[in-house]
């Protein structure tokens, strides 16, 4: 293994640090060869103090999450102009999704999508950003925030997401000539209106279970797996006849039908057995 590690380090001895080279280690560590790039870390470190790439392998290679958002945010801090800066928020915010901060994480995706207009990160920080809305039943708010950022990435796919309005936003801003005194009327009204309206939080109490698993390395596993296909996914855990078990679930529905519907879609796409549970605890 430590040959290895100086073999990677060797190649790399002549000539700077690039991202090509950062995605070298990066397709090393999605192979799951991660103590060939643990061994190098230190010598790169070492080496290449002042490049962006280096400290976010190292975050990539903690294995303890609340340390990995602390290294991730010292890239952010240190190199705010680096293409590992977004790739850093992007770390941030798949962390929170998955620890089912679904309020939290939707922030940060939100915040990703409109401070950073470059880069290949838009799609998947949409996707996860919706689903996190939809998570904690914020439907209307995922709709607005959708509807406004589409005028910045209209090439994106929305056609997924099921939330109302999207399909209507015009890809292109007009400019228009505004009467000041019907505008200050219309808004005027509109406040007026505003102050009686009373939002009707929509209840969405079923969820879907796909398994329940005594080590919670297999659930968490499993959560993630779910999570990588858009699937907003938790893991509770449960007493079931006298034993501590980890459920993995889907959620949250606001209709049984709906909630079957996705329990189906599951078992045909990764076999999944389902229950369908009404506010389980």
């Amino acid at each position: 293994m430590k040959y290895r590690g100086f073999m990677i380090i060797a190649i790399l001895w002549g000539w700077q640090l690039s991202a090509q080279n950062i995605d070298l280690y990066l397709t090393l560590i999605e192979k799951g060869k991660m103590e060939d790039v643990q061994e190098s870390l230190p010598e790169l470190l070492n080496r290449y103090p002042d490049e962006a790439g280096v400290y976010f392998l190292q975050a990539m290679l903690n294995e303890n999450g609340d340390s990995s958002l602390v290294l991730y945010r010292n890239v952010i801090k240190n190199f705010p102009d680096s293409d590992f800066a977004p790739k850093s928020e992007m770390k941030i915010g798949e962390y929170l999704f998955s620890r089912g901060l679904y309020s939290q994480a939707s922030v940060q995706f939100k915040k990703i999508l409109t401070k950073y207009p470059q880069g290949k990160h838009h799609q998947r920080a949409m996707d996860l950003m919706v689903n996190a809305y939809l998570a904690t039943g914020e439907e209307s708010t995922a709709s607005t925030t959708v509807r406004t950022l589409k005028q910045l990435y209209p090439s994106l796919n929305y056609s997924d997401y099921e939330i109302g309005g999207v399909e209507n936003t015009s890809n292109e801003a007009k400019l228009v000539r505004l009467d000041p005194g019907t505008t200050s009327s219309r808004i005027k009204s509109f406040k007026a209106a505003r102050k009686i309206i009373v939002p009707k939080r929509v209840e969405k109490p079923w969820v879907v279970q796909v398994g329940a698993f005594g080590k919670f390395d297999n659930a968490n596993r499993l959560k993630k797996q779910l999570q990588e296909y858009g699937f907003a996914t938790e893991v509770h855990t449960v007493n079931s006849n006298g034993k501590r078990l980890h459920a993995v679930r889907i959620v949250r529905f606001e209709t049984k039908s709906s909630a079957e519907k996705i329990g189906q879609k599951l078992k045909k796409k990764f076999g999944l057995d389902f229950r369908v549970l009404n506010n389980p605890e």
